[in-house]
C-alpha cells in the first residue's frame, strides 16, 4: 500500500510479486490490528472490521487500576491518537472517488470489497505477523466493547449520554494530542504516533492549519539515507545517546595516548572533538518541564538528557545518566575549566530525574521513561499482535546499569552534594535488582540492543560500579560472583577468532543464538569492554589471578580480532542489526561499528599500560 501511495505501478513486477505474496497469506484481512486501523484511515478497509479503541478509556478516574496514562509512554503515545481517529470513524474524505484508493481495495483483497463480511475479519490476522499471540480476555474484551459501546442499537438508543462522553473524550485527545505536539515541537516521542498525529491534525484542522504545516515540516527529522536507501527511522535520531558514547570514546582514547605518549599530533584534534561534543552535551540538556504535565501523565523534565535532541524534549533514565556520566569524564579531561558550562546544579537537576525515576518501592530498578505505573496484568490486555512486553515501562538491566553508573561517579565526584547519599543509597539498590536479573548461566538479557553481549556489558558495568561503594562484605561478595559468572559467561561464547557474534534472534528466542555471518565488531567490542571493566575492579580483590589472566588473554584476542576487522580508512564496514526494540525490532545505529571498537581498544590500552 505504501509503495502504490509513493508511485509504484499496479502492473509492476515489485507489485505484482507484492499481491501475490499478500494473497498466498491472506490479504489485508489478515493484517495485524494497527495496519487495519490505517487502512481504515486510508479507505481501503471498513471500520467495522476494526478492534473498538475507545477514546472514552481516557475519561476513567486516574485512581482506576487499569488507565491508558499508566501504560508505557511509548505505547499510550500511539493509542491515543488511534483512538481519536476510531472514536471520529475518520476516513480519507476522498476515498470514494479516488482510483488509485478504489484500485487498492482490488489488490488488498482476493474477493469483492463490497461482499467482506467486516465483522468477521475484526479477529483474523496472519499466523506470521504474530510475535505476541492475543489473550483470551482481550478477545472477550473486543467483543465485549464491539458489541456495548459501539453497538449502533445502545449507541441509539442511549445516544445522548454516549455522544456526550465520545464527544469530551475527542475532545480530551485532542487537546493530548496538541500538548504532545507543542511538548516535542511536532517530532512526537516516534515515528508511529507522529504519523497518526499527522492525520489527527490534519482531520480536525485540515491541510492549511499551523499545525499541520508544522507536521509536515518535520517530518525530515525521521528521514535517513542508509547505504542501502531511504529509511524512516524508529526516533528522530540518536544524536545524545551516539554522542555520549563517543565522548568516552574520544577520552578513552586520549587517556590511553597520554600513557602511551602517541598522540601529539593528532592532541589537539581530540580536544576540539572533545569541545564539541561538550557544547552538544550543554544544548541537549531539557532545561524546562512541559506545560500542564499532570494533566498529560507528564513527569518532570528539567535536567534531563533525551535520547536525541532538546526539540524531542523526552528525558530518558539511561540517557540521562549517560548524560551525567560524559559530563563528569569531560571535565576531568577538560584542561581549559572556563569551558566548563554544565555546572553542579545541573547535574544535581539531572541526579534529580534519575532519582525520580527510580522504583524504590518494587524492584529497585529502572526502567526507560518514567517510574513503573502500571502492572504486569496489562499484558493481558496487550492489542497488539507484533509487540511483546509494551504495555508498562518495565525496569530493565541496561536502564538500571546505567543508573547505578551515572550516580555512583557523581556521588564520588561531588560527595558534598546533598544528593549524594540518596545517589549511593538508589544506586546500591539497583545492584540488587542487576543481581536478581542475571540468569543461571551468568548472563544478562538485553532488552535494547543484540542481546546477552549487550545484556552482560551493561550488567558487569553495572556491578562493577556499585562495588565501589558497597560496603557491606556480604552484598560485596554476592556482586564480586555475579561479576565472575558474568565473565565466565563471555569467555565461553568466544569464537576462535578472538571475536563474538549473536544473532538479533536471540532477542525473540531469549536464549543465546549464533550470528550465522561469525564475529561482529559491535559485539566484540562490548565483550572486551565488559572483560576490561571486571578486570579493573577484580585486581582489587583476593583470589582472582587466574581469572584476571584469562580476562587479559581473552580481551586481548578481541582487541586482535578489531584490528584485523579495521579498513585502511580507519573505518569499520557495517555488518548485522545491533540495536532491538520490543523484542521483535531490529535497530541500525552505523555509529556504533566505530565508536565501539575505538573505545574498547583504548580502554584496554588504557588499562594494559597499567
Amino acid at each position: 500500500t505504501a509503495a502504490r501511495l509513493c508511485g509504484l505501478k499496479k502492473n509492476s513486477k515489485e507489485a505484482s510479486r507484492a499481491r501475490l505474496f499478500l494473497h498466498t497469506h491472506g490479504g489485508a484481512l489478515g493484517a495485524p490490528q494497527w495496519a487495519k486501523l490505517w487502512l481504515a484511515v486510508l479507505g481501503c478497509y471498513d471500520w467495522k472490521g476494526v478492534n473498538p479503541v475507545p477514546p472514552e478509556l481516557w475519561l476513567l478516574p486516574n485512581w482506576f487500576p487499569f488507565h491508558p496514562g499508566r501504560m508505557w509512554c511509548h505505547c499510550r503515545m500511539v493509542y491515543l491518537p488511534m483512538s481519536t481517529l476510531f472514536g471520529l470513524r475518520y476516513t480519507y474524505e476522498n476515498a470514494e472517488n479516488d482510483s488509485l484508493i478504489l484500485s487498492l481495495r482490488k489488490e488488498l483483497y482476493y474477493e469483492r470489497y463490497e461482499c467482506i463480511n467486516w465483522g468477521r475479519e475484526r479477529e483474523t490476522i496472519n499466523p506470521g505477523d504474530v510475535y505476541n499471540p492475543q489473550t483470551n480476555i482481550m478477545t472477550f474484551a473486543n467483543w465485549f466493547l464491539h458489541y456495548t459501546l459501539e453497538n449502533p442499537v445502545i449507541r441509539t438508543i442511549f445516544a445522548f449520554p454516549l455522544n456526550f462522553l465520545r464527544k469530551r473524550a475527542i475532545d480530551f485527545c485532542c487537546d493530548m494530542v496538541a500538548a504532545e505536539d507543542e511538548h516535542t515541537n511536532w517530532i512526537d516521542i516516534g515515528p508511529v504516533n507522529k504519523a497518526f498525529q499527522i492525520i489527527v491534525a490534519y482531520a480536525r484542522e485540515g491541510s492549511d492549519s499551523k499545525n499541520f504545516r508544522r507536521h509536515i515540516s518535520r517530518i525530515p527529522d525521521y528521514l535517513w539515507v542508509a547505504e542501502d536507501g531511504m529509511k524512516v527511522q524508529g526516533y528522530n535520531g540518536s544524536q545524545f545517546w551516539d554522542s555520549a558514547f563517543a565522548a568516552h570514546a574520544i577520552g578513552y582514547s586520549k587517556l590511553a595516548g597520554k600513557k602511551f605518549g602517541i598522540y601529539s599530533e593528532a592532541e589537539k584534534v581530540l580536544d576540539e572533538s572533545m569541545k564539541l561534543v561538550y557544547e552538544f552535551t550543554d544544548a541537549a540538556q531539557v532545561r524546562e518541564d512541559v506545560r500542564d504535565r499532570r494533566d498529560f501523565f507528564r513527569d518532570v523534565s528539567t535536567g534531563g538528557w533525551p535520547f536525541s535532541t532538546r526539540d524531542h524534549g523526552w528525558p530518558i533514565s539511561d540517557c540521562t545518566s549517560e548524560g551525567i556520566k560524559t559530563v563528569i569524564l569531560l571535565h576531568k579531561i577538560m584542561e581549559n575549566k572556563d569551558s566548563h558550562t554544565i555546572d553542579k546544579t545541573r547535574l544535581e537537576e539531572a541526579v534529580s530525574i534519575v532519582l525520580g525515576m527510580h522504583n524504590p518501592n518494587t524492584d529497585g530498578g529502572w526502567a526507560s521513561y518514567e517510574q513503573n505505573r502500571g502492572y504486569e496484568w496489562y499484558e493481558v490486555l496487550n492489542p497488539a499482535q507484533v509487540f511483546g512486553d509494551i504495555m508498562i515501562d518495565y525496569s530493565y538491566t541496561e536502564c538500571t546499569s546505567a543508573c547505578v553508573q551515572g550516580l555512583v561517579k557523581f556521588a564520588k565526584t561531588y560527595p558534598e552534594s546533598a544528593l549524594a547519599e540518596d545517589a549511593i543509597r538508589a544506586a546500591l539498590m539497583g545492584s540488587s535488582f542487576i543481581l536478581k536479573d542475571q540468569n543461571d548461566d551468568g548472563s544478562w538479557y538485553g532488552s535494547w540492543a543484540v542481546c546477552f553481549t549487550y545484556g552482560g556489558w551493561f550488567g558487569v558495568e553495572g556491578l562493577c560500579a556499585a562495588l565501589e561503594v558497597e560496603k557491606n562484605s556480604k552484598k560485596r561478595a554476592l556482586i564480586v560472583d555475579a561479576i565472575k559468572r558474568g565473565i565466565g559467561f563471555f569467555l565461553s561464547k568466544q569464537s576462535c577468532d578472538g571475536g563474538w557474534g549473536e544473532s538479533v534472534e536471540a532477542c525473540s528466542t531469549k536464549y543465546w543464538v549464533p550470528c550465522e555471518e561469525g564475529s561482529q565488531v559491535v559485539q566484540t567490542a562490548w565483550a572486551v569492554l565488559a572483560l576490561v571493566r571486571a578486570s579493573e575492579s577484580l585486581a582489587i580483590e583476593d583470589g582472582f589471578k587466574e581469572l584476571l589472566s584469562s580476562c587479559h588473554a581473552s580481551a586481548l584476542k578481541g582487541c586482535n580480532f578489531l584490528r584485523k576487522r579495521q579498513e585502511e580508512s580507519g573505518d569499520w564496514k557495517q555488518e548485522n542489526i545491533s540495536g532491538v526494540f520490543n523484542k521483535s525490532c531490529g535497530i541500525t545505529y552505523t555509529a556504533y561499528r566505530n565508536v565501539f571498537p575505538i573505545w574498547a581498544l583504548a580502554r584496554y590500552a588504557a588499562f594494559s599500560s597499567s
